[in-house]
């Protein structure tokens, strides 16, 4: 797989982690968890919802051709996903988190504003 191609991916795996991370995180308000399940469900959800970040971010460290400038790249990604600092800060301190119906509000809001901020950055681009 070239860039280009995975440039061109960006807007099918913002979509596809969105729905990925609300699905898995979703359950948490139904189901009766025990704390270390609801710890590894929480931390899926938040993996799935960087992905779109991850992926983003692979244009600055991967070999591509010159047509790509990679700090706009990273300006881009980082500008239209503030969001995402929250989701990584959450993650880090997973094994402290205790209130069910907090944090996964606060992860399924981060996953849901990072999806339409990088849905509308791909559209304006486009």
């Amino acid at each position: 797989m070239d860039i280009d191609q995975l440039v061109s991916a960006i807007p099918a795996i913002n979509d596809f982690s969105t729905v990925a991370s609300i699905v898995s995180v979703l359950p948490t308000y139904f189901l009766r968890l025990q704390p270390a399940t609801y710890r590894l469900v929480l931390s899926l959800g938040i993996v799935f919802g960087l992905s779109t970040f991850a992926i983003g971010m692979t244009p600055v460290l991967w070999p591509f051709s010159h047509q790509y400038d990679r700090l706009l790249v990273f300006n881009v990604v980082t500008h239209f996903s503030p969001l995402v600092i929250v989701l990584i800060v959450i993650l880090a301190c997973i094994g402290h988190v205790t209130r069910v119906g907090l944090w996964s509000t606060v992860v399924l809001a981060s996953v849901i504003l990072d999806w339409t901020g990088m849905s509308m950055l791909l559209l304006a681009l486009s």
